[in-house]
């Protein structure tokens, strides 16, 4: 049987990540207005507060364990809209510790590398990627030609993961992984993307022109192996879609509570207004999704590799992330939209988390191939 309840341990590391969001609130609305700034790899608060994700992957005694925890953290960190403490790791790390050799793990272990892998052309569907990579069989080098958009941790981190087709010397064609780092010629890094919501998240283009890469580089990640990060992922960001649906909840509880209008959950329909009758509707559809997350981790702390169940996680969260946001926002009328309250952020905010990550509408048909027994082929 699969056990919810939070220990004392968990509670002890959330508690610490909820008074650091309720800190790192008053700079959202700043970094929501000042899109073309990086936040600092820590704030002046946070210099004697422990970083809640390191503790959380810490796997502390009496937890329910790293990834639940990391989930429900990360839950924690997009409440408050920014995290005090910028992380280190991209799902680039993620890749280079799963398919890279020892040495290469050895040599960039310690460096934030993002993952490149969405180009103009190839967004929710990977296998229409073109950037190419081909041997130089005179200087034993690859040389790396294409575009990739919307890339998170461009501009903070040191390296991309870049997922690239390949002609081999051998004339043979597939997709395969490089690691280009920074101030590699031919590499440029785009401005900041101008976006509807989570302007604070570090996210430009890449540009790749005949750029020279050693073949110490090749981290021979295929496209599968490149993919499967995602089963991590994507739970991940079905628990920030629920933070952002979380604050908007605790907002208009507050604004309703306000108006003396209460919460009750005793008796039925008959027995409460149709706006607390809403907000319970509400309450449940974050309810029912947070559930999806953490089964989709608790499958990963059992080493199950939870293909499904992260699609469902990721698209139940950014479902949820969009109809309680704007649902917040029907109950409250105009007074939701100021800018003196996080609600308007976390409506813009909640838009993404059905698209980046693979698009909800990708995720529904991963799970519908499942439960039918069909091949990409055969629904698509």
């Amino acid at each position: 049987m699969i056990d919810f309840q939070l220990t004392p341990a968990d509670e002890k590391v959330l508690s610490s990540a909820h008074e650091q969001a309720i800190i790192g609130r008053r700079y959202a609305r700043y970094y929501d207005k000042h899109e073309d700034e990086l936040e600092p790899e820590e704030f002046p608060e946070a210099k004697d507060l422990p970083n809640p994700i390191t503790l959380a992957e810490e796997s502390l005694s009496g937890s329910s364990g790293s990834r639940i925890l990391h989930s429900l953290v990360m839950l924690e960190v997009y409440w408050g809209g920014i995290a005090l403490h910028r992380s280190k790791w991209g799902l680039g790390n993620t890749v280079l510790k799963t398919v890279a050799t020892p040495e290469q793990f050895e040599k960039w272990k310690n460096h934030t590398i993002a993952i490149a892998i969405t180009e103009p052309g190839a967004g929710s569907d990977p296998a229409n990627i073109r950037t190419t990579a081909t041997f130089d069989r005179e200087t034993g080098e690859w040389i790396l030609n294409g575009e990739k958009i919307f890339i998170s941790q461009a501009q903070s981190g040191d390296a991309a993961m870049v997922l690239s087709r390949f002609i081999a010397p051998d004339g043979s064609r597939g997709m395969t992984t490089f690691l280009v780092e920074k101030g590699t010629p031919g590499f440029t890094v785009g401005p900041q993307l101008r976006k509807l919501g989570i302007r604070s998240h570090d996210t430009c283009n890449l540009l790749f022109e005949n750029c020279r890469i050693p073949e110490f580089n090749h981290i021979k990640g295929d496209f599968k192996s490149t993919m499967s990060v995602f089963n991590d992922s994507r739970p991940m960001v079905g628990a920030m879609a629920l933070g952002v649906a979380r604050a908007a909840l605790d907002f208009t509880r507050e604004k309703l509570a306000e108006r003396g209008i209460e919460i009750s959950y005793r008796g039925g329909m008959r027995s409460r207004s149709a706006v607390v009758d809403r907000f319970i509707r509400l309450e449940a559809v974050y309810e029912a999704a947070l559930l999806t997350v953490l089964r989709s981790k608790w499958l990963e702390q059992q080493d199950v590799p939870p293909k499904v169940e992260a699609s469902i996680a990721k698209a139940a969260g950014g479902k949820a992330a969009r109809k309680i946001t704007q649902g917040c926002i029907d109950i409250l009328g105009p007074e939701a939209l100021s800018e003196d309250h996080p609600l308007d952020r976390c409506f813009r905010d909640g838009r993404i988390f059905d698209i980046y990550e693979g698009a909800g509408e990708i995720q529904r048909l991963i799970i519908a191939r499942s439960i039918l027994g069909y091949t990409g082929r055969d629904l698509r």
